[in-house]
């Protein structure tokens, strides 16, 4: 391991190889119930990282796990060897053909974002994982991932058009190029001449490929896909399948091409409720009726999201033990069709003896909401374990007419072995089902169970109903132990045979999907001890991290979450070595704006524990004092910037922030000083409060006037604002400080200069948002602006606009009619891809300028020929304009510049 560290320390940057404590016990963290710490991590940015890391990992006999997003549930993607990760911000290239019948996509890409190219062809990729919003390309080829809808017919194994990868001997396999499919045969004659005498011995033998055939007509993604040599002659076709559902431990695929599906626009939904058993049958009746799908979730399931509001007008009054609910989805291409469908399932329904049911809706917001209430059980499930248990979840499948038999009987098995909080959930239609139980592995007693329970749990699914022991999830750490029970010695020896055909020197992956360690699945298991009330129900899924503006820079919130629970368990002398780095890694490059929390399955709001980790101030300041002090010290730094150039003087205070963290960064993009406002204290029906914000930076889009007053004005509103508007703030720059007490007084303020106001409004999103989260009755200013403009005074004055939707809009006010009133203004309106959080957040980006900049490094190329940008954050401007090459207004601005005279 040390000359392998040395050499690819030559080879690569230094900020792609990871050797600090922190970090790597950082990046140990997946969605799976296992924790292991990488002697190495290595970011992969390209292709060509991939091909010297395998040769260099060849020649010093080094291990190597490939990881994209790290939503894998079964311990496939954790090591303690070198771990390499795929670039946050790299393999983001793709390609649409065929009129979007085909997607060439390359793994960083998240699954959700591939859709969205698609959206414009009403296609969309066939698997369709819950985590598809945060799991990338690269694990759900790895998986095989399959999902709500897709079953065997639609998952990446009969979807690929072709893939390429990178083999263990630096081979390239590319299965779309017939000249480079030449070369491979040429070079790898042995491994060729084996596939074809493996696929020989396979169908040569009518009793092992009826069970193959058998084991693949279920889900099924434990072992390798022996299916291939069924369904293929030709051996490229054979080793492009392998490949599939692999868990890298064959290759590594550095692109894909699927043949897309059609995504039918025509949708409707029914929740319907009743007894598990009886759920379980109507899904038989209605397997054949072209159902899209069919998901169950049982009385567990339906208490961990029944706090989602939108979810509690269709729960049943009470929820007992054996209450279960199936939502059952159909689609089709027009609404004659779609609505014979209803008809029917309806028919069927209706002869059931359920609870109660919604009733179909065809109600897309409705609709997407049930949805994210079922994609979020696994983690509301384990968020609401016990405090200290860890998270294990099975995924199996078996015939459609075994699964009533064989729900009750694992439910049988969970009384036995005491788990109490076990929740069944999944895929009913394909016969697929999940169920999560949470063991405290800390307790010997409930260790020594969980290896009785995996065994007797193995031997009921494999033996029993010839099921499936992984159906989607992939056989990572957890049922590899368990390959020859479900498999049998014949394909298992397969199997291996695989293995070192791919792999002879077995530097992929080991232990992963094979092993001859029947007790792997009992290593390394994950302990989860509560550490504050704020984190405790995270289990690490994952799913916050593609909002996190700060995850291609330091750490992201389940990382920082699992970092924080591991250091009580530090020595004195490396918890204070460890801490010091958390200061930069967890807290400083925190932007504290609670993106996470917005996808977050069980609420949790990361950046508030980081900002309770912040010590308490209790300082009285005159808040007037602040902003006119904020105001001078920008308008003399503006002033050199004019004698020595604002490029010149942004060099020269990063170099000096370089070495002194305490000096902020003058930013190229920083405006004027905004003029001083006048208030007018008359009884005007409507009261703006000019933010802090706008107080201290001038309009960059040419207004002399204060805009927020100028558009209320044009909008045909009498304006007053209060005299003492200098002392009035939301409090969110002081509670972001740790200030409580001058938070109070100025909030305080607020209220009272607000009490007799009709409407009031606030002008940056951020303290508009702020305010009403401390029970503060204002209004976003560009809410009301959506709600009470003229549409018809309103015209295209721009072709193409950039929109970015700051974090405190996406969180409140930010809703459809928004872009309804930006297509009155624009032709086309560009919301980019992976921006979630520009990582200005307050004064971040001058005190810690890298996270803005980190957070936007892929903005600029998607908004290249735009006109301009839009936002409705004052400070998220700055940053977006010194990082996007165009510039950036306000909403209350384009608004202006559309109205018609």
């Amino acid at each position: 391991m040390k000359q392998f560290i040395e050499q690819i320390k030559q080879l690569l940057p230094a900020h792609q190889v990871i050797e600090d404590e922190l970090l790597r016990y950082a990046y140990s963290t997946d969605a799976s119930m296992y924790r292991m710490v990488p002697q190495l991590v290595i970011l992969a940015e390209q292709e060509n990282d991939i091909y010297q890391i395998i040769k260099l990992a060849q020649q010093y006999n080094t291990k190597l796990t490939f990881r994209a997003a790290g939503t894998s549930l079964s311990g496939q993607a954790v090591t303690d060897q070198v771990l390499v990760v795929l670039a946050n911000h790299c393999w983001q290239n793709y390609q649409i053909s065929v009129d979007g019948k085909q997607i060439t996509l390359e793994p960083g890409i998240i699954g959700a974002t591939a859709n969205n190219h698609l959206r414009a062809y009403h296609r969309k990729i066939g698997p369709d994982p819950a985590s598809i919003s945060a799991a990338k390309i690269g694990g759900i080829l790895a998986n095989n991932s399959s999902g709500m809808c897709c079953g065997t017919a639609q998952n990446s194994y009969a979807t690929i058009a072709s893939l390429r990868a990178i083999m263990a001997n630096g081979s390239l396999f590319n299965s779309a190029d017939l000249q480079q499919n030449a070369k491979f045969t040429h070079d790898n004659q042995e491994l060729m001449a084996n596939i074809r005498h493996i696929r020989h011995q396979i169908n040569a033998d009518l009793e092992l490929s009826n069970f193959i055939s058998k084991k693949f007509a279920i889900k099924n993604t434990s072992g390798y896909s022996l299916n291939a040599f069924l369904d293929y002659e030709d051996p490229i076709k054979i080793i492009e399948h392998l490949l599939i559902g692999s868990e890298g431990t064959l290759g590594f695929i550095s692109q894909v091409t699927f043949n897309t599906v059609a995504d039918e626009p025509y949708k409707a939904l029914n929740l319907v409720f009743g007894s598990l058993k009886t759920l379980c049958d109507l899904t038989i009746k209605i397997s054949q009726d072209q159902v899209s799908a069919v998901e169950l979730l049982d009385a567990c399931s339906l208490r961990s999201v029944a706090h989602i509001r939108e979810l509690k007008p269709y729960l049943p009054i009470s929820i007992t033990d054996d209450t279960a609910a199936i939502m059952i989805e159909i689609s089709s291409t027009n609404q004659v069709e779609l609505q014979n469908k209803v008809d029917k399932l309806q028919e069927i329904i209706s002869h059931t003896e359920i609870i109660s049911e919604s009733k179909f809706t065809q109600d897309l917001e409705l609709i997407n909401t049930l949805w994210k209430a079922r994609k979020g059980v696994l983690p509301t499930v384990a968020g609401q374990r016990p405090l200290g248990s860890s998270v294990l979840i099975e995924d199996v499948a078996v015939m459609i007419n075994d699964l009533p038999a064989l729900v009750d009987d694992l439910q049988k098995m969970f009384k036995r072995y005491n788990y109490a909080n076990a929740a069944i959930f999944g895929h009913v239609l394909a016969g697929n089902i999940h169920f999560v139980l949470t063991p405290n592995f800390t307790v010997e007693q409930e260790l020594s169970d969980y290896d009785k329970f995996m065994r007797e749990f193995t031997d009921l699914v494999a033996i029993k109903y010839q099921g499936s022991l992984k159906a989607e999830h992939g056989s990572g750490r957890n049922i590899a132990p368990f390959a020859l029970v479900e498999w049998g010695q014949q394909c298992w020896d397969i199997m291996w045979r695989i293995k070192e055909l791919f792999d002879p020197q077995n530097i992929f992956n080991p232990d992963v999907k094979l092993t001859r360690d029947n007790t792997l699945h009992m290593h390394n298991l994950k302990q989860l001890p509560a550490v504050d009330p704020q984190i405790d129900a995270c289990m690490e899924c994952g799913f916050c991290e593609p909002v996190c503006p700060s995850r291609n820079l330091s750490l992201t919130p389940r990382q920082r979450n699992a970092v924080a629970r591991y250091l009580p368990q530090l020595d004195a002398k490396q918890r204070k070595r460890w801490l010091k780095q958390y200061q930069y890694y967890g807290i400083d490059t925190c932007a504290t704006t609670g993106m996470c929390q917005t996808v977050c399955p069980v609420n949790i709001n990361t950046g508030e524990y980081i900002l309770s980790l912040k010590p308490e101030k209790s300082k009285e300041l005159n808040h007037a004092g602040q902003i006119k002090d904020a105001k001078n010290k920008i308008s003399k730094a503006n002033l050199v910037a004019s004698i020595i150039g604002k490029h010149n003087l942004q060099a020269v205070t990063q170099s000096l922030h370089s070495t002194f963290k305490s000096i902020p960064v003058y930013l190229e993009s920083m405006p004027k000083v905004a003029k001083q406002l006048k208030s007018n204290h008359h009884n005007a029906p409507v009261m703006l409060i000019p933010s802090c914000p706008n107080r201290v930076f001038a309009s960059n889009h040419g207004y002399d006037r204060y805009a927020s007053q100028m558009i209320l004005e044009k909008m045909g509103y009498a304006v007053s604002i209060p005299k003492n508007y200098a002392d009035l703030c939301c409090g969110q720059m002081y509670h972001s400080q740790g200030n409580h007490k001058q938070q109070n007084i100025v909030q305080q303020k607020l209220r009272s200069a607000i009490a007799d106001a009709q409407i009031v409004l606030m002008d940056n999103s951020s303290c508009a948002s702020f305010a009403k989260q401390s029970g503060i009755e204002v209004m976003d200013i560009n809410q009301f602006i959506v709600e009470r403009i003229i549409r018809s005074k309103l015209y295209k004055r721009y072709q193409k606009i950039a929109l970015h939707i700051d974090c405190s809009s996406a969180k409140g006010c930010f809703n459809p009619e928004f872009m309804t009133i930006l297509k009155l203004c624009a032709y086309e309106v560009v919301v980019p891809d992976g921006i979630k959080c520009c990582g200005f957040a307050g004064d971040k980006g001058f005190t810690t300028p890298e996270l803005n900049a980190s957070s936007l490094s892929g903005l600029a190329n998607q908004v290249t020929d735009c006109e301009l940008g839009v936002t409705f954050n004052r400070n998220c401007q700055i940053g977006l304009n010194q990082h996007s090459g165009i510039k950036y207004i306000s909403f209350v601005e384009l608004i202006l510049d559309c109205l018609q005279a």
